[in-house]
């Protein structure tokens, strides 16, 4: 059960970031051409070409940062099943011996 509720943050956690990193450039875009609009008189269509450059640049981040996360869950599955192999500490694996298997003293 507890590790079905960390699972379960550990989602919400990575879909948060993941449209934050989307939603986090379109804003500064818009932030930035309300200013220039209002302050130093750039015309209207400043508004048109900063949002796009926000949402292609999000886009960007957005699909760089949920590529990582995956690469990431899948080394810490990795990781979860080599430890689960090597969870048998003292225990000697069996030897096969074939006729070729000789000795020599």
């Amino acid at each position: 059960m507890y590790k079905r509720i960390i699972s379960a943050a550990y989602t919400i956690n990575i879909i948060f970031q993941a449209f934050f990193t989307l939603a986090m450039p379109i804003g500064l875009g818009l932030l930035l051409s309300w200013l220039l609009t209002s302050y130093a008189s750039f015309p209207q269509w400043t508004y048109a070409i900063l949002v796009v450059l926000g949402a292609l640049t999000g886009f960007y981040s957005m699909i760089k940062f949920v590529l990582s996360a995956m690469a990431g869950l899948e080394r810490l599955e990795k990781q979860r099943g080599a430890s689960k192999d090597n969870s048998q500490v003292g225990v000697i694996p069996k030897k096969t011996c074939s006729d070729n298997d000789v000795d020599s003293v």
